[in-house]
């Protein structure tokens, strides 16, 4: 009877952690809207997770001579790609998938930094899909890192055609909600400044027009991040509680044709459908030190621990 009891319970709490994957999976999956005939597609976690992310930085190539070998001062503009370190599928061992929809974690022993970009979905090489992007980094002595840990990448939860990314009122604004500490309200500031995305939808076709017929973009989903502006800004340190998982504030960046995106925060789900908003919200939330997790990664020792 013991053994049919142990047997049991490690079924139940093997079902237990399979549902909570597909739970996970399932809350992971995007949404597409802006479809020709208000077709609304969504695609599942699966996919998502198995997303490559890269970052595209604009580089400038000199060419010092002519063609009679004499200087001159010729300089052109191109677009490299770096990818993010464990998004996807990945072969960088020990590395976590760093790619959220819903969250974006905050160990206390870290400070946060991000920018504005526009997110860009190639499917099988085609340009496919365009969304708000923030491109999150942590600032450190050897350099930056983006992947430092679990939900450390956000992306939007709804994504838009290029249709509507390619319209000439289409822009990006960023915004922080939180909760007043006397009551239910949300109150709203702003996070970014609102940007149009001409200058990155630019950007964007020179770097189509150079891809290699070789590259890995050419199979499978990946997602590119054309940061909008240079600078990186502190993003607003947290108080600290007594709660350690304590949800500190909401991050929503809107990608939009109508003229006040902050209208659009009181609006419910269908709204932002119908007006085929594209929408990353996350909740940014405080984990625990990275030095203090038992099982700290190989890769991440060099930031937590030095």
């Amino acid at each position: 009877a013991l053994s049919f009891h142990s047997k049991t319970m490690a079924a139940y709490g093997l079902l237990l952690l399979i549902t909570m994957l597909i739970s996970s999976i399932s809350a992971f999956s995007i949404k597409i809207v802006g479809l020709p005939g208000g077709k609304v597609e969504s695609l599942p976690g699966m996919y998502v997770n198995s997303f490559r992310r890269w970052i595209a930085e604009e580089e400038e190539q000199s060419n010092n001579n002519d063609d009679n070998g004499e200087m001159n001062s010729c300089a052109s503009n191109t677009i490299k790609i770096e990818p993010i370190a464990g998004a996807g599928i990945s072969i960088d061992e020990g590395w976590v998938n760093p790619t959220s929809t819903a969250d974006l974690f905050w160990p206390l022993d870290v400070k946060l930094q991000a920018r504005p970009a526009l997110n860009v979905m190639f499917k099988q090489g085609v340009l496919s899909y365009a969304s708000p992007g923030l491109d999150v980094r942590v600032p450190h002595n050897d350099g930056s890192w983006r992947n430092y840990g679990m939900n450390s990448q956000p992306i939007a939860r709804q994504w838009t055609s290029l249709e509507i990314a390619m319209e000439q009122m289409f822009h990006i604004e960023s915004f922080i909600l939180h909760k007043e500490s006397t009551a239910d309200d949300i109150k709203h500031t702003t996070l970014f400044d609102s940007m149009d995305i001409k200058n990155a939808m630019q950007k964007v076709a020179t770097f189509i027009g150079e891809i290699d017929p070789l590259s890995p973009l050419n199979s499978g989903f990946h997602i590119v991040s054309f940061p909008l502006i240079d600078r990186f800004s502190d993003l607003p340190c947290p108080e600290l509680t007594e709660d350690e998982n304590e949800e500190i504030y909401k991050i929503v960046m809107l990608g939009t044709s109508e003229p006040f995106g902050s209208k659009l925060l009181d609006m419910d789900e269908d709204i932002l459908t119908m007006s085929s908003t594209s929408a990353l919200e996350v909740v940014v939330a405080r984990t625990v030190k990275g030095k203090d997790s038992e099982y700290l990664p190989e890769p991440y020792k060099p930031l937590y621990i030095g």
